[in-house]
């Protein structure tokens, strides 16, 4: 079975981001790659729309990833296109059932990378060893040992590959590899954060939920059945796109906003990126999302501080609140309502934990403890990923969680102090601001989804640009260091005497 429809409509507006994306391209090799790109996002439409079994979309997913990778373009680069493309970004083909492996759509990505590493050497960077690699280490084990306390052999191993293996997987490959073109980083970025963004405008507008219905389609009772999703919001339709849920959808597109700013400041004044920018916003209009609005304007207030303009800074969150509080679908009774909510889960959920706060209680929905919070789908939405932490992993899980986070802003003054070229200055400025978003953003979102995925990748992105700054610095160093000065004298007589150096 295939919803040949959906495939069609998806292939389509993809093919209409391929347009103004093809356009800013610098070499002429470039719009083949981005052939290739449309290709493998097609595919992997076409194999989340089918009655392929779970596992070999999965495998398909990771095989399209591991064939898109080119010896020119960085790794970092067309991971994001597919991250922010493809469906599996927002966990919509998840697995959560299944009992030996599951093979969840992060863990097939992180093989991907895995095998490209190994794939193009030509990519290996070498790096030494920095405090942020310590402190994911120790979140994850920490975690997943919280997480399997009263769990059986079988869920031991379950916790491990879903949690362990694909985030340190994809953290050390991203840190390791060259980023020798970060305006192709950002740009690859736009063009997969653009192309989800048509299709959020595309639900909103003719109210189809493009993959609704794959648990049907897939006939696999452990898949996420997404139409469970398709909300509605003061009478208007919300669009999640490739994303779980229209808080997930918004979030992303509101960061990836961020990172059109900063190709802008990049490449300057230019209509193809501008058609690329505005349809992100617009799909971030389409997911009504207030979470991708305080994305957006942390992740813009970050950038502009740490560009020196202090102006642009300040008038980010103050549109912002303007924005939300003027909307009746956004604000209101609604607004406060959700506000209402969130505060009553930080101070409640702790308190219904018991001394499970410390070490993690999983079990504390299932057994009703807390009920309380039960929302108008009839289910326990905590759409906060610290709190969600504390629940399954305890505080024991959260405090290296937040070092991790972090740890990470300590690489941009690194950085600074080696003077990159000003691409890799802006890419260093927009990751930045990107990790500052999701620390604010994460206390509005359910935990294990994409944006909790791209903070890792964010750091992992941050420390590989560190160390190609420092491997160009390094080399102009040496460039720039005068031979040294060795004195001669003349021959005399034929012989040539002998000169003190």
């Amino acid at each position: 079975m295939f919803l040949w429809k959906n495939a069609v409509v998806i292939c389509v507006l993809l093919g209409l981001a391929t347009l103004p994306a093809t356009m800013l391209v610098r070499q002429r090799w470039e719009k083949g790659y981005v052939a290739r790109l449309v290709i493998g996002g097609g595919l992997m439409a076409c194999l989340a729309v089918s009655a392929v079994p779970m596992l070999l979309t999965q495998i398909g997913f990771l095989l399209v990833m591991v064939a898109s990778f080119d010896k020119r373009v960085p790794m970092a680069a067309t991971y994001l296109f597919f991250f922010f493309w493809a469906p599996a970004a927002g966990s919509l083909l998840a697995v959560a059932g299944a009992y030996i492996a599951p093979l969840t759509p992060f863990l097939s990505f992180a093989g991907a990378l895995f095998a490209g590493y190994l794939l193009h050497p030509e990519h290996h960077q070498r790096r030494r060893f920095v405090m942020t690699d310590l402190y994911l280490l120790g979140f994850l084990l920490v975690f997943c040992v919280c997480v399997s306390l009263r769990a059986p052999p079988s869920g031991m191993a379950r916790n491990v590959v879903n949690y362990f293996i694909p985030y340190m997987l994809t953290y050390h490959v991203l840190s390791r590899v060259r980023i020798a073109r970060p305006e192709l980083v950002l740009r690859l970025l736009l063009f997969g954060a653009a192309a989800a963004s048509l299709l959020c405008i595309f639900e909103t507008v003719r109210h189809w939920p493009l993959y609704a219905g794959i648990a049907w389609v897939k006939g696999d009772l452990w898949t996420i059945d997404m139409p469970t999703t398709w909300l509605q919001r003061g009478g208007i339709a919300r669009a999640y796109g490739p994303y779980a849920h229209p808080l997930t959808g918004g979030a992303m597109l509101g960061l990836a906003a961020t990172a059109a700013w900063a190709l802008y400041q990049a490449r300057g004044r230019s209509g193809p990126m501008l058609a690329l920018g505005i349809a992100t916003l617009l799909g971030l209009a389409a997911t009504l999302s207030r979470s991708g609005m305080v994305a957006i304007a942390v992740g813009i207030m970050v950038f502009q501080l740490l560009r020196g303009r202090y102006m642009l800074a300040l008038l980010m969150p103050l549109a912002g609140v303007i924005v939300i509080t003027t909307l009746p679908i956004l604000g209101h009774d609604d607004a406060r309502l959700s506000t209402l909510y969130r505060l009553e889960l930080v101070t409640g959920v702790p308190r219904a934990l018991g001394h499970g706060v410390w070490f993690g209680y999983r079990e504390a929905i299932q057994q009703g403890l807390l009920d309380a919070f039960i929302q108008g789908q009839g289910i326990v939405d905590l759409v906060n990923t610290y709190l969600a932490i504390v629940v399954q992993g305890g505080v024991a899980s959260l405090v290296p969680f937040l070092v991790f986070l972090l740890s990470t802003f300590l690489h941009y003054p690194a950085i600074r102090r080696m003077r990159p070229d000003r691409e890799q200055l802006l890419l260093a400025q927009a990751l930045v601001a990107i990790q500052a978003a999701l620390l604010v953003s994460l206390a509005l979102l359910s935990s294990w989804a994409a944006p909790m995925q791209l903070s890792f990748v964010v750091a992992a992105l941050l420390i590989a640009l560190r160390f190609e700054v420092a491997r160009a610095h390094d080399a102009a160093r040496k460039a720039a260091k005068p031979a040294p000065l060795v004195a001669t004298l003349p021959d005399i007589e034929g012989e040539r005497l002998p000169a003190l150096r």
